[in-house]
C-alpha cells in the first residue's frame, strides 16, 4: 500500500486546494490541534499501526509526514 503525504494531509485537514511537501503547520491555517489528531489517525490507518510518541512529536509538516511514511515503506 502506498500513500501520498500531501493527499493524506489534505484529506485529514479537509483542504480542497493543493498541498505541497513544503507546507507545514504555519502555512496551513486548517492545521489545528484537532485536525492534527485527525492527521495522526490518517497516518496510523495508512501504516496499519499506532505511531510512537516520538513520531507524533515529529509531525509538523507535510515533509515530516512523508518521512514517517517513507520509513514504513508506504510513501509514494
Amino acid at each position: 500500500m502506498t500513500a501520498d503525504p500531501a493527499e493524506l494531509v489534505a484529506r485529514a485537514l479537509d483542504i480542497q486546494g493543493s498541498v505541497s511537501l513544503e507546507d507545514d503547520m504555519s502555512s496551513l491555517p486548517a492545521w489545528t490541534s484537532l485536525t492534527h489528531v485527525r492527521l495522526i489517525l490518517e497516518i496510523e490507518a495508512a501504516l496499519g499501526r499506532t505511531l510512537t510518541a516520538e513520531e507524533i512529536g515529529s509531525i509538523d509538516s507535510v515533509r515530516a509526514v512523508a518521512a514517517v511514511l517513507a520509513v514504513a515503506g508506504v510513501a509514494t
